[in-house]
């Protein structure tokens, strides 16, 4: 009983956190936080230990060590490359990136990298910890990576021309895919948050300046 109440209340607050996303965009922020709030009540009610929720900082090395073609995939090479290969062969989708980036709202280096790192440890306790964690207990590994990454890259979706949106989404899956793989193998998600981190302000470099 215990097992499906966990999976029911896994299923509702991906429910209500990627709907209010994509329906109340404006509380985006909001919805975004309600996975993070949950388990971290449900962590103290539950008793469970910060390990249970991938904070291994102990292993952090060892899981490094385990994962590091992954990790520098990830942390150097995708988003960069993906930038300029946009440049040089889809200019669109390049566009379509590039209007999401904060600096035209006065945000400068200094405000957006943490609040970078906050959104992101946010994101990868949603679709880590909570989704593909609690899914590979009844679905196995790979379908529960699967199915968040669908989610991840769905939550990232953005209103434009059908093929640049596809592309769009399709490589933040392929990226969340990787990342999914790395806390599949080692359930730690210091690293997979440092990977992301370090891969966002990488590849926003090299946005910003083709």
């Amino acid at each position: 009983m215990k097992t499906k109440s966990i999976l029911l209340e896994t299923v509702l607050v991906t429910a209500i956190t990627l709907l209010g996303m994509w329906f109340i965009p404006a509380a985006k922020t909001l919805f975004a936080l309600i996975p993070v709030v949950y388990l971290l009540v449900e962590r103290r009610l539950r008793k469970r230990a910060w390990g249970d929720l991938g904070f291994r900082l102990n292993t952090f090395w060892a899981d490094l060590r385990a994962n590091w073609i992954l990790f520098i995939l990830l942390a150097f090479v995708m988003q960069p490359a993906t930038a300029l290969w946009a440049k040089t062969y889809f200019p669109e989708y390049l566009a379509h990136v590039q209007a999401r980036l904060p600096f035209g709202q006065g945000i400068g280096w200094g405000m957006l990298l943490p609040l970078l790192a906050f959104s992101l440890l946010g994101e990868e306790m949603t679709y880590r910890t909570l989704i593909q964690g609690r899914l590979a207990a009844f679905l196995g590994a790979p379908a529960a990576i699967g199915v968040a990454s669908l989610l991840f890259g769905l939550a990232h979706f953005a209103p434009g021309p059908v093929m640049v949106v596809a592309v769009d989404i399709g490589l933040i899956v392929v990226d969340s895919i990787l990342y999914g793989m790395i806390f599949a193998r080692r359930s730690n998600l210091w690293v997979v948050w440092l990977a992301h981190l370090l891969g966002d302000i990488f590849g926003l470099i090299v946005l910003i300046s083709v």
